[in-house]
């Protein structure tokens, strides 16, 4: 049945959200997120809560994370309509049930890189060593299939990680995956693994039960902007990655 409703695609981290540290001391703020073991590691300010308060009064929002889906669980807004998790890796329904098409099309696409990346992750393990930087790093798996690899420093500086990144390059080690990196996240994702193309699978399935209805993206990273362009509508926070590449290409030149 058509509905006048907004559809609304909305990244997560740094988006909705972000840690202490990105935050100014004192700040007012609301828990959006916890760790695994219950405690707040992620919050809103005042405006966020606003913002979100306002999209899932008025819209149907549907966010669009490189959280596994352990990682979404623990996310404390009260989002109705389903996710895409792991990078469009997996798509969960409103009852946060895994979609078995989508993993089933996933599970094809994905099958070259499934030997590969465990090694890949320890190899970025090590070449972090032989940097002199502490690291840690790991596979998002979801349902036994390996989707990308996750690369963090602990409690260095962000720039560690473009020094691993350029010998990870040096070394070709890259062949058939693509770099996502903001902060302290580095992640080398197979070229099939993008969250344009679950949001265009969403589009897709969304507008042959709802026909054409306005579309509005929203996310803080380049990465982001593949599914941003999907729809009708992009915006991204004034703080960010994709912000401040605009301000330097566009605003600054």
């Amino acid at each position: 049945m058509p509905t006048n409703r907004p559809l609304v695609f909305v990244d997560l981290d740094d988006t909705l959200f972000q840690t202490a540290r990105k935050m100014t001391a004192g700040d007012v703020r609301f828990v959006a997120t916890r760790d695994i073991e219950g405690n707040p590691n992620g919050y809103m300010s005042p405006v966020q809560k606003q913002f979100i308060d306002w999209l899932l009064a008025t819209a149907d929002v549907v966010p669009v994370t490189a959280r596994s889906v352990e990682a979404y669980s623990r996310v404390q807004l009260p989002f109705t309509q389903g996710a895409i998790c792991a990078h469009g890796g997996v798509i969960l329904s409103a009852d946060n049930v895994l979609d078995e098409d989508w993993h089933a099309r996933m599970t094809d696409e994905l099958a070259h890189v499934q030997g590969r990346l465990d090694g890949l992750s320890a190899t970025t393990l090590q070449i972090g060593e032989e940097l002199g930087y502490s690291l840690r790093g790991w596979v998002v798996e979801e349902v036994g299939l390996k989707h990308y690899i996750v690369t963090k420093h602990n409690g260095q500086d962000d720039a560690v990680l473009h020094a691993v990144l350029a010998e990870v390059r040096k070394r070709d080690l890259l062949d058939g995956l693509y770099v996502h990196g903001n902060g302290n996240n580095l992640a080398f994702l197979p070229d099939a693994l993008r969250k344009q193309r679950a949001v265009q699978e969403w589009i897709d399935r969304d507008m042959a039960i709802h026909g054409e209805r306005p579309r509005m993206g929203f996310g803080d990273s380049i990465s982001d902007l593949g599914f941003m362009t999907q729809c009708h509508w992009w915006a991204t926070p004034r703080r960010g990655q994709l912000a401040d590449r605009v301000a330097e290409v566009l605003v600054h030149e």
